[in-house]
């Protein structure tokens, strides 16, 4: 049973804004997109309270935040509940939604509606309806970025961490240590014999009897008597406080300490949670929601990988778990494709990409497809960026950044942009593909070979294309000459019919080609910039450079770029300028 569809209206930047959901939901995007504005509009649906003017979009228009859970289980209800829900199951899922009229209205216009799929349409406010929800979706365990982490651990709460962390202690006392509970009860029942008891301390009896004189003087025959609570062994878990001590041990309340001090605490204790509770959060059959805005902040990147094998832990209980981040490394390659990619559009409201676990699904399938999928998965910071550009191996990813760097006198990355390596020429489409599906607009950089190649199975060239076919033509005519063989498809090959070496490599015989069809090949070139793929004329990143392909070769032309400021020791300088502005 979990939370698997939202839908926000009219809340911030949220209008409209639907996020499917699963257990475990990494919530990524830049500063401003609305990432922390969907955390508060699902920890709104299920905590009532009344939002102010500056949390609606729209002030004349109502906010609302619909919900689906799935999988009801009814059986966790009392009887009286299970019949305020039961009519407006759908295949075992309940759609609801909270809705406030207007901003600072009194509470009491907060509304619970239900989705009856029978009529299509919203009933008011069903009886019990309120009281189920929260049975099946209790409180959320919410824990903002900027939070006074003291709130959530540094003092008990009924649904904050230190909250049930303790509970599941009491539980543990109960189970294991009845000695120690007969010891408390008994003294806390002669606690209550002086407060109500036998042996009622005699000050409270004279307090009852000069209140119940001072009321007689206006209401004759009425008397005053003063009641307590008789106190549980809970009421002592929910006085505690937490302090810490350091390495000279003096403890130190919880908020003395700093903010990294305060957030390791924080999530070591959530942890925690995650290692003790085992699906028994003190909420027996429900699901409990934890919404953390950003919990990387102030955390080194060993406890950032701790952290989220801990958040997956609670996933896999009775914990739905929605979280914000900018790091990679809280969401790890298992998780990428399933991760909610959230941005501002054009009219400046928050939208969510589409999974791209979605549009993966249909290229898993082809088992030629499967190294472009995987690529993807493994490139989780791309995640984070705006800007994709798609390569083809090693050599761009080395030496891309720095050529940016030359001409912009800034990184890729501050443009909001990330290079993302695929493992062959084969696999640049099918990533293009899956990225464009999701609302990415990438970028291919790759070598000659991929006109002739690629190209024309993707339906970008023309076979027919008679500087194609000049091109082709060329390896035709030259091959003997140049001692290099050919396959079926009339493309240069690096071995023979019988096993001979050919005197150059497919990709030596391709610059070879550049450089005796310059318009031919520019043509070309020019109809798969109209695509988004830049080709290197040239044959390779190597010929622009001038360098040899070899690591060696690579780093010496990156120290020289480094020591002059600029790439104008390249063979070809304007090319890598004129590269780095169509990125």
């Amino acid at each position: 049973m979990r939370l698997s569809d939202v839908v926000i209206n009219n809340f911030c930047s949220c209008d409209p804004v639907r996020i499917s959901l699963s257990d475990f939901n990494p919530i990524v995007g830049y500063n401003n997109s609305g990432k922390s504005n969907i955390l508060r509009a699902i920890n709104w649906l299920l905590r009532k309270s009344v939002l102010p003017n500056y949390m609606f979009h729209d002030p004349t228009n109502a906010v609302t935040v619909e919900g689906t859970i799935e999988d009801v289980d009814l059986q966790i209800l009392p009887p009286n509940q299970q019949q305020a829900v039961a009519p407006y199951l759908n295949n075992g899922s309940l759609i609801f939604r909270r809705r406030q009229p207007s901003p600072g209205c009194p509470v009491g216009q907060l509304r619970i509606d239900v989705f009856d799929g029978q009529a299509r349409a919203w009933v008011d406010n069903p009886a019990g309806l309120d009281n189920a929800i929260a049975v099946l979706l209790p409180e959320p365990l919410y824990i903002e970025a900027m939070e006074d982490a003291g709130e959530d651990v540094g003092k008990f709460g009924a649904k904050n961490t230190i909250g049930l962390l303790l509970k599941h202690v009491l539980r543990r006392i109960n189970a294991s240590n009845p000695a120690a509970i007969d010891v408390m009860s008994a003294a806390l029942a002669q606690v209550s014999g002086h407060l109500n008891g036998q042996n009622r301390i005699e000050e409270l009896a004279g307090f009852e009897t000069e209140a119940t004189s001072a009321i007689a003087s206006f209401f004759p025959g009425l008397s005053l008597h003063l009641s307590f609570a008789p106190p549980e062994i809970e009421d002592l878990f929910k006085s505690s406080t937490i302090t810490l001590s350091d390495a000279q041990g003096r403890p130190r309340p919880f908020t003395s300490f700093g903010h990294g001090a305060q957030r390791s605490v924080h999530m070591a204790l959530i942890k925690l949670l995650a290692d003790l509770t085992g699906g028994a959060a003190g909420n027996p059959g429900g699901t409990v929601v934890l919404l953390i805005d950003e919990p990387e902040l102030y955390l080194h990147p060993q406890a950032i990988e701790l952290l989220r094998e801990s958040l997956l832990s609670l996933s896999n209980q009775t914990f739905q778990v929605i979280f914000s981040t900018h790091s990679p490394l809280l969401i790890g390659r298992a998780h990428a494709l399933q991760t909610r990619i959230i941005y501002k559009n054009a009219d400046n409201k928050t939208a969510v990409r589409e999974r791209l676990t979605t549009a993966s699904a249909a290229f898993a399938a082809h088992e030629h497809h499967a190294e472009a999928v995987f690529s993807i998965q493994s490139a989780t910071h791309l995640l984070f960026s705006e800007k994709v550009l798609l390569v083809e191996g090693k050599t761009e990813q080395m030496l891309l950044p720095h050529i940016y760097q030359a001409v912009h006198g800034h990184s890729f990355a501050h443009d909001k942009g990330c290079i993302v390596s695929g493992s062959s020429s084969s696999a640049l489409m099918p990533m293009m593909q899956i990225l464009q599906s999701v609302g990415f607009a990438p970028k291919v950089l790759t070598d000659l070979d991929f006109i002739f190649k690629v190209a024309p199975k993707a339906g970008l060239v023309n076979p027919a294309d008679q500087d194609f076919v000049a091109c082709k033509n060329w390896f035709a005519t030259q091959s003997g000459a140049l001692g290099i063989f050919l396959d079926t498809s009339g493309l240069p090959t690096r071995k023979g019919p019988n096993g001979e070496i050919s005197t150059y490599s497919s990709a030596e015989a391709f610059e070879r080609m550049a450089a005796a069809m310059p318009n031919e090949i520019n043509a070309l070139v020019q109809m798969l910039r109209q695509h988004n793929i830049w080709v290197w004329s040239g044959g390779a990143i190597e010929v622009h450079l001038g360098i040899g392909k070899n690591d060696q070769d690579r780093i010496g032309f990156l120290n020289t770029a480094m020591q002059v400021g600029n790439l104008n020791h390249a063979a070809r300088p304007q090319d890598l300028h004129d590269l780095a502005q169509w990125v």
